[in-house]
């Protein structure tokens, strides 16, 4: 029996080292394959990353732009991942919204008064003090829903850019006037029911998977038009 399971662990280790290779392989991808600008001045910005991706996977990586700086972001991946990628950048945001908070609760549930044409006390068995139409408990209870209008802040994600509306290009520059917090959401087309894109216990195919990499660039934003100039 030890045996046995010795050889399943050692047959699970031979399986997994390929994706592992594959994996530290990705480490450095857009160095390698992501084309850098042709401005020198523009330079390579620490949060550039790759990873490993297999076909119809989405996964984000979250960034910091900074004011008065220009960004380039440019994204590559393995030919066998195909040659088109989704790329969206979002930004989250920190809302005010209107919410209708509900609250439940039990509470004795009552009946009109047949005995007595009036809405005074109860003692749970007869109506007294009456002046109209009173009511009595029934020993039962129901639950209440009561609502309330609340404003709440909330993080909403703001759709900033997307390459299928931008002919799926793999690049994007842009100026930041304000610092903010940016979400780069990639999506690698693909799997669907063909795929062999881990089902049942069973490992990815090697040729469902490949490298994706984020390179990103930044530089000071150039002045531009004249300044400081005068006597």
């Amino acid at each position: 029996m030890k045996k046995h399971i010795n050889k399943i662990v050692l047959l699970a280790a031979i399986v997994m080292i390929p994706a592992m290779s594959f994996a530290q392989y990705c480490n450095h991808f857009h160095e390698k394959y992501c084309y850098p600008s042709e401005n020198g001045m523009f330079k390579l910005n620490g949060q550039s990353k790759s990873a490993l991706f297999s076909k119809g996977q989405t996964s984000e990586l979250n960034i910091l732009v900074y004011a008065k700086q220009d960004y380039r972001i440019s994204v590559c991946l393995d030919e066998n991942l195909g040659d088109q990628i989704k790329f969206k950048i979002y930004e989250t945001k920190k809302v005010k919204v209107e919410k209708v908070i509900e609250t439940k609760s039990m509470q004795d549930e009552m009946e009109a008064c047949t005995n007595c044409n009036g809405s005074g006390e109860t003692d749970n068995e007869e109506c007294y003090d009456c002046e109209g139409a009173g009511e009595k408990a029934t020993g039962n209870e129901k639950e209440v829903i009561s609502k309330e209008t609340k404003v709440v802040v909330e993080k909403q994600k703001q759709l900033l850019y997307d390459n299928s509306t931008d002919g799926y290009s793999n690049e994007i520059e842009f100026t930041v006037e304000i610092s903010r917090r940016l979400t780069l959401e990639i999506s690698v087309p693909g799997g669907g029911a063909g795929s062999s894109t881990k089902k049942k216990g069973k490992l990815t195919k090697s040729s469902d998977m490949g490298c994706v990499g984020i390179l990103v660039e930044h530089m000071t934003t150039p002045i531009t038009g004249f300044y400081g100039t005068g006597f």
